[in-house]
């Protein structure tokens, strides 16, 4: 099945290119390289629009500026990740790409909420931020959004109200 949907994804973005499949190839030596690619273009198409993440200001303020950047990441990149979970498990590419992101959104917790963490001992401060990269996360979206059917608006205030919930434990 996969296998398919992978053909059906090449076929889509060649005709949507104006180009045959067999051309996608001539570009690409393998899936990987065409992985690589769109990781990289998707990566500066998002990242031009994304809100600038503050680490400083008040809690509330620091909440409200991580997760306007993640509701803005999440919102417009749902539809390409949606298509690259079918393929992650398949692709090394993929699944460093996500790693690689996980520990960026891991760094911005830590940095936005230094104050909030360094209370904490070791162990206590890798389950805050865990949790709330968890929150963050593009898997949490899609509950809210798609199986809780929340607007962009609500999910934006669930996280932020569960994400202070968290951090004021």
């Amino acid at each position: 099945m996969v296998g398919r949907q992978r053909q059906m994804c090449i076929r889509y973005g060649a005709e949507r290119a104006g180009v045959s499949t067999r051309a996608v190839f001539r570009h690409f030596e393998n899936m990987e390289s065409l992985f690589e690619q769109v990781c990289e273009f998707q990566i500066e198409r998002v990242d031009r629009q994304l809100p600038l993440v503050v680490e400083e200001g008040t809690l509330d303020q620091r909440i409200q500026s991580l997760v306007a950047n993640s509701v803005a990441r999440n919102q417009i990149t749902s539809p390409v990740r949606r298509a690259a979970i079918l393929t992650e498990p398949f692709s090394k590419q993929l699944r460093d790409r996500y790693a690689w992101f996980r520990s960026v959104l891991r760094r911005q917790v830590r940095a936005s909420f230094a104050s909030e963490l360094d209370a904490l001992n070791e162990t206590a401060r890798r389950d805050k931020v865990a949790a709330v990269a968890a929150l963050l996360s593009f898997g949490y979206w899609e509950e809210l959004r798609t199986h809780e059917r929340l607007s962009t608006a609500a999910t934006g205030r669930v996280l932020c109200s569960a994400i202070k919930a968290l951090l004021q434990q």
